[in-house]
């Protein structure tokens, strides 16, 4: 009984330590693998395009989109309805008429994407705001293969290019505001338009509820894309 008493003390605390430093570890770890991936693409130069040669101008208002050495050609996961931000090497579906109370709706949305808010248009309609929201996570426990796909959107600087594809056609949007709020709530103002407009909002630091990070962009370009 003493020898069992004695193991326990001596032992059972430092299981308990590495158990929460384990933890903590692989909570961190999809975080820190995805900033380290992004800079030393950035130190490699590495970069992320979307194959231009599909591209036939609907609107064009000066946007070039350069092939660069050591590029990487994305083929974007869903044409119908999705999201490719070459900067940050996303590239995701998006899912429709999405709920923002109701948390059962949207945690299931955000399992499968990108969620599209409920209250928000469509790309295609004139001077729509498309609002568009995700997580920004590091729980390795949460479920889905989009848990982190806003973990890099604070690294948006104004005039870089998000990319939408909805039925067929792919919209070139260019960031124009970038704006932090401390506060759960968001402010309506949030959510309208001058113009057609792209919002993206997910929490900032990942993997807190501390801040809203909201981008807000200005769409510059349509092509048809071609499969």
């Amino acid at each position: 009984m003493r020898s069992f008493r004695n193991f326990f003390v001596r032992y059972v605390p430092v299981l308990l330590i590495v158990t929460g430093i384990s933890i903590f570890m692989l909570n961190y770890f999809q975080f820190a693998y995805a900033e380290i991936k992004y800079y030393y693409n950035l130190f490699i130069g590495k970069s992320f395009q979307i194959e231009v040669s599909r591209n036939v101008p609907i609107e064009r208002q000066g946007f070039e989109n350069l092939i660069k050495d050591g590029e990487v050609l994305i083929e974007p996961v869903n044409t119908d309805f999705g999201i490719v931000i070459e900067k940050l090497n996303v590239n995701a579906p998006i899912i429709k008429d999405v709920s923002v109370i109701q948390e059962s709706e949207y945690l299931e949305a955000l399992k499968e994407g990108v969620a599209h808010a409920s209250f928000s248009g469509y790309p295609n309609q004139d001077n729509a705001n498309v609002y568009l929201f995700a997580h920004s996570s590091f729980n390795f426990w949460e479920l889905g293969r989009y848990s982190s796909i806003f973990n890099q959107l604070h690294k948006l600087s104004l005039k870089d290019q998000v990319n939408i594809f909805y039925e067929g056609k792919r919209y070139v949007y260019e960031v124009e505001n970038i704006i932090l709020i401390n506060d759960f709530r968001v402010d309506e103002t949030i959510y309208e338009s001058i113009g057609p407009t792209l919002t993206l909002q997910t929490c900032y630091p990942a993997g807190t509820t501390l801040n809203r990070l909201v981008i807000r962009a200005a769409l510059i370009s349509i092509f048809d894309y071609k499969n």
